[in-house]
């Protein structure tokens, strides 16, 4: 039986990967991918870049994986998309938990429904907008939220999207790291790869020929460093909801 956790980057599920027991890394065709115990239960850790297309190819990986192990300690009992999202609503501080009911596609309009997360931690609940693209303004994030969406990411529709192909049950905690009421400086979006991936070169070049933005880039290096913690503590206290039983998702 094993949980399998997706996010963007392998610095989002670090903290979370160092509280789990006997972590080892697994021979994955995509960016990182490890397994570790936790209360007796398998943990299953997969990142693969930034947007819906990378996170699906992912989950999609993990659970061909699964699937040809062909032994019930490897059964997947359901997916969780984890990682940083920015804030659409104002009430949402960075370094704030937030638990999806349902993710909107913007793209597509599709909403996918979540299994609920059991936690005695604080977190906010409600739905959240997934598009492939940095929501770089206030404006833009003002348009999201007309939808009714609190906070918006880039990974979790490509996760849900195969997680509902598996027959899977999908969760998505998410962690904020910009506020409703703050633009982006930086046009993240130019600084990713044709794949999706936020480019680390390009983001090094941008720095050094645009330094009057490095002190934005410093403090969106410490937030994410922040929310990675923050992330990681609430994951090892809370468990995926079912029907018949609560399974544990930490």
């Amino acid at each position: 039986m094993a949980i399998l956790y997706v996010a963007s980057e392998a610095a989002e599920l670090e903290p979370f990967a160092n509280q789990l027991t006997g972590l080892r890394k697994l021979k994955w065709p995509i960016d990182y991918a490890a397994e570790a115990i936790w209360n007796g239960r398998r943990m299953m850790l997969a990142a693969h870049g930034a947007g819906p297309k990378l996170a699906g190819q992912a989950t999609e990986v993990a659970i061909r994986a699964v699937t040809a192990a062909e032994l019930s300690s490897s059964r997947l009992e359901g997916i969780i998309s984890v990682g940083y999202c920015g804030a659409l609503a104002g009430t949402l501080a960075e370094g704030q938990i937030v638990v999806a009911d349902s993710v909107l596609d913007v793209r597509t309009g599709t909403v996918f429904s979540c299994t609920p997360i059991i936690s005695d931690r604080p977190c906010t609940t409600g739905q959240i907008a997934s598009q492939d693209s940095v929501a770089l303004s206030t404006a833009e994030k003002s348009n999201l939220n007309q939808s009714g969406c609190i906070a918006v990411d880039m990974e979790a529709a490509g996760v849900a999207a195969r997680a509902e192909k598996a027959g899977l049950p999908f969760s998505c905690v998410k962690v904020v790291t910009d506020r409703a009421d703050e633009s982006f400086g930086i046009d993240l979006n130019q600084l990713r790869t044709t794949e999706g991936r936020m480019a680390r070169g390009k983001i090094g070049f941008y720095a050094i020929t645009h330094p009057k933005h490095i002190p934005e880039l410093m403090r969106l290096r410490r937030r994410a460093k922040d929310a990675s913690g923050i992330l990681g503590e609430f994951l090892v206290n809370c468990r995926m909801q079912s029907d018949d039983k609560d399974v544990a998702a930490g």
